[in-house]
């Protein structure tokens, strides 16, 4: 199950936290920067108050990419159970310096370093990360200026971030200005946590955690992992029809010769059963958000080359579902560039309990 990491500026915000449902409590400076650090003070504070209920992470600062200054950063937050490492803009040797220059103290701290979507993140790190000791890695954004993760790395490259990490056996986390709408479009890629301030707050990012909005999130983010099968009672809600229709791409598809080393276009169209949870919605937990079809689609053609249309369809609809909210899923896949018209597939299939 995916994770709620709530940032906080101290023991009073770690306690409202606490009480809205976080599952890690995140120490930093918001008005300062992306990873502008609190002081030891109120680190040691901090875990002092939350006294083992929830694990405390720590920013090591804004540091630039010389190894002994961030390993002086780093050594000084030993009371946080993870300490986290900016991974800052710099020439790749810089980076991989400041990551070597860690080993030592990752043998005896939970280390995570932190790639910046906005700052061209350099993702072949990770295995180097592996290599250090580092316990996980994360995606964040470094100007907080209101664009989201997603503004700046497309679902594809995320995807890949995750599944690497977790090939590698790191822990990883997603954050970055995040909003609502998009918890369900990130948890299904399954990240170990998802990351959050502004959403957190009464107004501006530097403004107050509210117990009220954590657990409005850390509902969110149960519901869109997917949850428990549903009981009998739950069987006899009633059925709505999400769908994406006529979603028209370029990519390389088909088992002829001619085929391949070109793009054509495919059109998808899918429809997704799903068990109403609310008589009348009226919040984002309350639906199923057709931005996951659509990222499901995109996630297929970025992959590259597939030879079959009949491939996509069961891989998308296998995609989808994931999410125990669906009762079924009927997915069309067309070839628009062979034969009149269009050529291709229509399959259904449901939700194998």
């Amino acid at each position: 199950m995916t994770a709620l990491l709530a940032s906080v500026t101290g023991p009073e915000e770690a306690e409202i936290a606490i009480a809205g449902g976080a599952d890690f409590i995140d120490l930093k400076d918001p008005t300062q920067g992306a990873l502008r650090a609190v002081s030891p003070e109120v680190l040691q504070e901090t875990v002092t108050a939350v006294a083992g209920r929830r694990p405390v992470s720590a920013v090591a600062g804004d540091l630039p990419m010389e190894p002994e200054l961030v390993a002086q950063a780093v050594s000084a937050r030993r009371a946080a159970q993870y300490v986290k490492i900016g991974l800052f803009p710099a020439a790749p040797e810089k980076q991989r310096a400041v990551i070597a220059g860690l080993e030592g103290l990752a043998r005896e701290m939970r280390l995570i370093a932190v790639f910046f979507a906005d700052a061209q993140p350099n993702l072949s790190l990770l295995p180097s990360l592996k290599e250090a000791g580092f316990v996980g890695a994360m995606l964040d954004t470094l100007h907080k200026s209101g664009d989201r993760l997603i503004s700046h790395l497309p679902l594809p490259q995320i995807k890949g971030f995750v599944d690497t990490s977790r090939r590698l056996g790191l822990m990883c986390g997603l954050a970055g200005s995040l909003e609502a709408p998009d918890v369900p479009r990130l948890a299904v890629l399954a990240p170990d946590y998802l990351g959050f301030r502004g959403a957190l707050t009464r107004g501006a990012r530097g403004g107050a955690i509210d117990a009220e909005a954590v657990a409005r999130l850390k509902a969110l983010i149960v519901g869109s992992a997917g949850g428990v099968a549903e009981d009998a009672a739950e069987e006899r809600l009633a059925i709505d029809r999400i769908f994406v229709r006529d979603m028209e791409v370029e990519m390389e598809i088909g088992a002829y010769g001619f085929e391949r080393g070109r793009t054509q276009k495919v059109r998808f169209t899918v429809e997704a059963d799903i068990r109403r949870r609310a008589a009348a919605p009226r919040a984002i937990d309350e639906v199923y958000s057709y931005d996951i079809i659509m990222d499901g689609v995109r996630t297929l053609v970025h992959r590259g080359h597939t030879d079959l249309v009949e491939t996509l369809a069961e891989e998308l609809a296998a995609f989808l579902l994931q999410d125990r909210r669906l009762a079924a899923v009927t997915v069309r896949v067309e070839k628009l560039e062979l034969g009149p018209g269009a050529v291709g597939i229509e399959i259904r299939r449901p939700l194998e309990v």
